[in-house]
């Protein structure tokens, strides 16, 4: 008895996963879209907190940006940093005075941190369409004028890919640890550019973020999503997608992607993701139901191939197949074809991730940057 009930609830959270995947391909194969020609006036904005090891390459990499100079400023938002931030910043300005710093030193009693940051960038904006990126992320050259071709006329938000950037470390566990982290970023990509494709942005990354400061007025900037400590791109699209008439678009352009700089320890890893995930508390109950069907096949699977092997084998061949099926189909969007050939192990370590660090998200409290949750 218990037998067969195990075998109908694996094939039924089967089923669910499969159906899940093919609306992921259905949504990727939706995502082409018109260009707009015109050279737009837009802001940069940048949060930065304690940043001084990384700010100065960013800045380098937004003021070497080819597109008009007149056409776009760049606002660093000085978060109560505590190093040398400011002082990097103000040197870069001397020589580049479309840079303007901002410094904040108190903690807002309405907003957490990061999106009070952000709310001060975009109050001292001067353009319509504001881009976002990470004081630890850096843009390539083309990267505005491909932000700026999205923006036709009725499209409000835009997000990209912002893969980490790879590490040609010696040791072994770097190296596991980078290939990982580029494989996880490139599911989340998968499914956040389907996700748009559907017509139901759910998920991005604020590193690779842009919108335009109407679609920001009209959803009330971020007092709608202020009960989460993150969320200030992925709960800012769901309320973009569920209560505006504007479009959404996902880039796939190699000139697109922005790179960023990757955890350097276990901890900062594991703190960083609890961060991320905690956002999912407060995801639509059809986005809850959805992660929780395929999280729970991924661990029927798991637990299939250890009670059942035979027909365990047989639930993660097919598991694995529609995993490649759809991992292919998105490294031929977004690159990253490198880790076809490591597939296999890499998912194993996305499942167990998924299972063990998920969790941790919707428990307890972390601390991001000095601020606890």
């Amino acid at each position: 008895m218990l037998t067969s009930f195990w075998y109908i609830l694996a094939a039924l959270l089967f089923a669910a996963y499969a159906f899940i995947h093919y609306l992921i391909l259905r949504g990727l194969g939706r995502l082409s879209y018109t260009t707009n020609p015109e050279l737009l006036s837009v802001s940069i904005i940048v949060a930065a907190r304690n940043e001084e090891e990384s700010i100065g390459r960013c800045l380098h990499a937004l003021v070497k940006q080819n597109y008009p100079k007149d056409l776009y400023e760049i606002i660093i938002v000085n978060d109560r940093s505590t190093d040398a931030t400011a002082e990097i910043v103000m040197s870069m300005r001397k020589k580049f005075p479309f840079i303007k710093l901002i410094g904040i030193e108190r903690l807002s009693p309405d907003l957490p941190p990061k999106k009070f940051a952000l709310d001060e960038g975009i109050r001292n904006a001067k353009n319509d369409v504001l881009i976002f990126t990470d004081a630890d992320s850096y843009p390539p050259q083309q990267w505005l004028r491909e932000m700026v071709k999205a923006f036709t006329p009725e499209v409000g938000v835009v997000a990209g890919y912002s893969p980490f950037e790879w590490k040609a470390t010696a040791s072994f566990e770097h190296r596991w640890g980078d290939r990982f982290l580029r494989y996880e970023e490139l599911k989340n990509t998968i499914c956040a550019a389907a996700g748009v494709g559907l017509k139901s942005a759910y998920m991005c990354t604020g590193r690779n973020f842009a919108y335009r400061r109407a679609v920001f007025t009209e959803v009330g900037g971020f007092t709608k999503i202020k009960q989460s400590l993150s969320g200030d791109d992925d709960l800012f699209i769901q309320v973009v997608q569920r209560d505006t008439e504007w479009e959404i678009r996902y880039m796939t352009s190699v000139d697109s992607v922005v790179v960023t700089e990757p955890p350097v320890t276990l901890e900062e890893f594991v703190s960083q993701r609890r961060r991320h995930f905690s956002a999912g508390k407060y995801y639509p109950r059809r986005m809850k139901l959805i992660f929780a069907a395929a999280h729970a096949f991924n661990a029927i699977a798991l637990f299939t191939l250890i009670i059942f092997p035979l027909y365990g084998v047989f639930i993660c061949a097919c598991k694995l197949g529609i995993d490649w099926f759809v991992m292919y189909r998105g490294t031929r969007m977004f690159g990253n074809r490198e880790l076809l050939p490591l597939f296999a192990p890499l998912e194993l370590m996305f499942v167990l991730y998924n299972l063990i660090i998920g969790p941790l998200g919707y428990l307890g409290r972390f601390e991001w940057k000095g601020t606890r949750s």
